[in-house]
């Protein structure tokens, strides 16, 4: 067992959720109304990637006032807090990433719960610089900040 299937588990255990990997490594869950979706390195050991949509884009393509702002949001760092926010596909994605070493599952929930809020806050602001609303991607209504999938 990897260091990362290992704190994914132990996570699970932590909140009695049962978080299942597929083929390629990936689970997804709910926190704090957002699909979080982890990926570990190809080696399972040497770091994570936590990540969410915070946007799809609308038929036609973000407006490009949402591109300048979520470009001017990504400078320095500053307003995503240190994490990634980039185009992938036709969405706008946040993603952190994160060392396995010294890292446990109650640290591991404490990064997804702040990306899950991070995102929520970043989609609003995203939302006003469009013309057309942004999408945020998961259910609108979860009890708890977790939830597997």
């Amino acid at each position: 067992m990897t260091t990362y299937e290992r704190l994914v588990s132990e996570l699970g255990d932590g909140l009695g959720i049962k978080f299942a990997l597929d083929d390629s490594g990936v689970v997804e869950m709910f926190a704090e109304d957002h699909a979080v979706l982890l990926r570990a390195d190809e080696t399972g050991e040497r770091e994570l990637t936590a990540f969410t949509v915070l946007a799809v884009a609308p038929e036609g393509g973000f407006p490009p006032k949402t591109l300048m702002r979520a470009l001017e949001m990504n400078l320095f760092g500053r307003e995503v807090a240190g994490h990634h926010l980039g185009l992938f596909a036709d969405s706008l994605v946040l993603s952190a990433n994160l060392p396995l070493a010294d890292l446990t599952a109650e640290d591991l929930a404490d990064r997804i719960v702040m990306l899950a809020r991070l995102a929520g806050e970043l989609s609003g602001s995203l939302k006003l610089s469009s013309d057309a609303p942004a999408e945020s991607v998961g259910p609108s209504s979860l009890g708890g900040p977790f939830m597997a999938v």
